[in-house]
């Protein structure tokens, strides 16, 4: 290779690495800049939404990322969380108040629930979310809730327990769908209601105070499952059993304890691995929901050597429940079982006919329940 092809080579090489350094020394700049600065943004992990006669007063719980000692002109009740208020006409023009209140962008890719007051009306979700549905980086997992009351006293309350007071409430959630004393709902079940009939569950809270004095501590209590129904809160809750007979109807139940009473003693039972076929039936003119349940029930030992519970009584038991579900989801024309995805998957052609009014073939649609219960 002669001497000058040689030294075109070194300036090759030496080039591109110059240019590896450029481009190294702006990707760090970039890192800087205020688009990726954490103090460039608000960190919303919980929101709370009431509805107005005006339209919505809106709460935000926000990582706050700055000192105690900050100028920032806002009410500070909790060593790591802002607390933001804002009235709007919508939900997406309060999220945009929440950024111009501090001068920063509101960034919803923390967000892990959302609360919505009692008698908030959810007849148009896609309006009501569109916040969300514009923003790419909005989690569908995010939990939704209904407080007992307003929402804002939900997000506004001191919960001092966890590195963020929105954990608690998510840890609240969980823990209670998982043990079936309520339903699970997500961003993603409620705008599955924007091409459905509109019917969905999901947990009411409220928070209380335990303990006197200085040491009295903000618990979130689990109060019920509202029951919606075109986008409206029906009267009727379900109270904790009644929630897990809905889960079994639906086919996604984890796991419950209930307290069974035999011959004036009250007994523990946990059920457990819970398993659901189900089918939509159309005989002789009318409509089955069918629910075939099985599942596994313990009893500690004590109990199962001395209460003399049988098996048929634990099956009459779910039975009873899951019934009970029914009768106040559906037959109050709140389709939380989910009965008409199965009807427009197996009748197609009596939903299309049915469609801009399923309430009443829904209500029409008889339970069809078998239980088949083990004790371990």
């Amino acid at each position: 290779m002669s001497e000058v092809r040689k030294r075109a080579v070194r300036v090759g090489q030496l080039g591109r690495k110059y240019v590896l350094l450029i481009l190294a020394a702006a990707l760090v700049l970039a890192s800087f800049s205020d688009d990726h600065n954490i103090d460039s943004r608000l960190l919303v992990h919980a929101m709370g939404i009431d509805e107005t006669e005006n339209g919505y007063n809106v709460t935000f719980q926000v990582f706050r990322s700055t000192g105690s000692g900050s100028d920032i002109p806002i009410d500070i009740s909790m060593s790591n969380v802002q607390l933001i208020k804002v009235q709007a006409k919508t939900v997406t023009e309060a999220v945009e108040k929440c950024s111009s209140k501090l001068g920063r962008e509101a960034f919803l890719g923390h967000l892990q629930v959302v609360c919505f007051g009692n008698g908030t009306d959810y007849s148009d979700p896609e309006e009501l979310f569109s916040f969300a549905i514009k923003d790419k980086s909005v989690y569908l997992g995010v939990d939704i809730c209904q407080a007992e009351n307003k929402a804002e006293d939900i997000i506004m309350k001191e919960i001092k327990r966890g590195t963020m007071s929105s954990e608690n409430l998510v840890k609240a959630l969980k823990e209670n769908s998982q043990k079936g004393r309520t339903v699970e709902c997500t961003l993603l079940t409620f705008l599955s209601c924007i091409d459905s009939p509109k019917y969905t569950a999901m947990p009411v809270i409220s928070i209380s105070e335990q303990g006197k004095g200085d040491n009295k501590e903000p618990v979130i209590d689990i109060t019920g499952t509202a029951l919606i129904s075109e986008g409206k809160t029906l009267p009727q809750r379900l109270n904790g059993e009644q929630a897990y007979g809905l889960t079994l109807l639906k086919g996604d139940a984890q796991k419950f304890t209930s307290v069974i009473e035999k011959d004036g003693r009250e007994c523990d039972v946990r059920f457990e691995n819970a398993t659901t076929k189900r089918s939509l039936k159309l005989e002789n003119g009318r409509l089955y929901y069918c629910a075939d349940i099985d599942l596994t029930a313990a009893l500690s030992l004590d109990i199962k050597k001395h209460s003399g519970i049988t098996e048929r009584e634990l099956e009459d038991h779910i039975s009873r429940i899951t019934l009970e579900s029914w009768k106040l989801s559906e037959e109050n024309g709140c389709d939380a079982v989910g009965v008409w995805k199965y009807l427009r998957q197996r009748y197609p052609k009596l939903y299309l006919e049915n469609r801009e009014d399923l309430t009443l073939i829904i209500k029409s649609v008889s339970p069809r329940i078998t239980v088949s219960c083990e004790i371990e």
